[in-house]
């Protein structure tokens, strides 16, 4: 498990830390853990200690070598691999992973799509903020409202920069994510993508827009209570419920793109 930048790597080397999180993540004698980036194996150690199975995954050759010379486990498969490829089927329990911030939306975009028991991740504390963001609030996005319907999210503990060499500019949180729904289509989680393009817009600028777009016209009476909010105001449930309705009404007939507002 480690931490990478565009520039380098950060890992992890806080015995305290490691402790913490394998005690926090509960995983049991009959779990399945999926671990993306095995870095130098600090946690991938103690996983297979403790888990029926380790699938560990890590991009970078020489760290995989290394790893595969000295982790020599019997319920552990290490890869050198993405282990976010979307072609990869592998049933798991457990997701644990630390990540950069620039891979953080395409890993919960990714889990936003698989069926596990619970994930635990360790993220640069700007992105759990995303996360966790409240409608309305200017860090609310498409990754926000896709992470908050899918999951019930808790932050589980704080791990200071100081717990990682070489010491990045900014300290992560670890969190847990517990699927509160089932999983979620590439499909729909694109059409709120697609929707938040006219973040600032009103969800009656919206329908009048698609109206006009696809020269046709539909049955709103569902949605007069939100008619006058905007799209980034809405709570996640209910711009999967403005989502339906527009798919309901023009999907059939046109699939809607993306654009750009």
């Amino acid at each position: 498990m480690n931490n990478q930048s565009k520039l380098g790597q950060n890992f992890l080397v806080d015995s305290k830390i490691v402790d913490k999180i394998i005690e926090l993540s509960r995983i049991g004698r009959n779990e399945v853990v999926y671990e993306v980036g095995t870095g130098k194996g600090v946690l991938t150690k103690e996983l297979c200690r403790i888990a029926k199975f380790v699938y560990s995954f890590e991009l970078d050759s020489k760290l995989y070598d290394q790893s595969k010379e000295h982790l020599r486990f019997k319920n552990l498969k290490l890869s050198n691999s993405d282990g976010l490829d979307r072609n990869f089927i592998i049933n798991f329990d457990v997701f644990l992973s630390s990540l950069p911030y620039y891979e953080s939306r395409r890993a919960l975009s990714w889990l936003c799509q698989k069926q596990f028991k619970r994930a635990i991740i360790l993220l640069q504390r700007e992105f759990v903020e995303k996360l966790l963001s409240k409608p309305g609030n200017s860090n609310y996005r498409a990754i926000t409202v896709f992470s908050q319907y899918r999951f019930s999210i808790s932050i589980l503990l704080n791990v200071s920069s100081s717990s990682f060499s070489p010491k990045p500019k900014v300290d992560s949180l670890l969190i847990e994510l517990c699927p509160k729904t089932p999983p979620l289509s590439l499909q729909l989680m694109r059409d709120i993508q697609s929707l938040f393009s006219f973040r600032k817009k009103t969800v009656s600028f919206v329908l009048n827009y698609f109206k006009k777009h696809y020269r046709c016209d539909f049955d709103t009476s569902d949605l007069i209570d939100i008619e006058s909010n905007r799209i980034a105001q809405l709570s996640p449930t209910q711009i999967l419920h403005l989502n339906k309705s527009l798919k309901d009404n023009l999907y059939s007939k046109n699939p809607y793109r993306n654009i750009s507002n």
